[in-house]
């Protein structure tokens, strides 16, 4: 069939708009977009040492929370990102470091926003790992990496607390 100007009813274009549209839209329809604001999947997947899948959850008047969990045989890893808005956000950023770190050392993270610490996960948990808190303006961010393996050759002590760390710049400049 033509068109009176004796092109066919499909013009050219046409039909590459409809597959470009088609190639755009495939990938989005392929996965479930994680709306984490502070970081990507790609990123906490080199984080936690795998495919991590992401979520998000924010709820009015209760801090915004991203979790990338990552599962390797008997190894469960997870990164978790908490950010909260605090009126008094000096005295809230004491009150979770004491909260979140206990008994256990904090350790100071240089140049990651305006107060920033790590300390080991409380002992008596489940899970290995480490916590960085920090507070950047009136945000005060949590995040915790851990293991559910105690000798995890993918997320060693070591490695814990140089990841956790990573982490936390990267979170604190998104804050910014």
């Amino acid at each position: 069939m033509t068109n009176r100007l004796g092109n066919s009813n499909w013009p050219s274009g046409s039909l590459l708009k409809v597959f470009t549209l088609f190639l755009l839209v495939m990938p989005i329809a392929a996965r479930a977009e994680n709306n984490c604001p502070w970081m990507n999947e790609a990123t906490a997947s080199d984080l936690v040492g795998g495919d991590a899948i992401g979520t998000y959850i924010a709820e009015k008047d209760k801090p915004a929370v991203c979790t990338f969990t990552e599962h390797s045989g008997k190894a469960i890893r997870t990164l978790q990102i908490s950010v909260e808005v605090a009126s008094d956000p000096h005295h809230r950023f004491l009150s979770a470091a004491k909260d979140g770190c206990g008994s256990n050392s904090q350790m100071p993270l240089q140049a990651t926003g305006n107060e920033a610490v790590i300390c080991a996960l409380n002992s008596h948990r489940k899970m290995v790992g480490q916590r960085a808190l920090g507070r950047v303006r009136d945000q005060i961010f949590i995040m915790t990496l851990s293991t559910s393996i105690k000798d995890d050759p993918t997320l060693t002590p070591a490695m814990l607390k140089m990841k956790i760390s990573t982490a936390a710049e990267q979170v604190a400049g998104n804050l910014y």
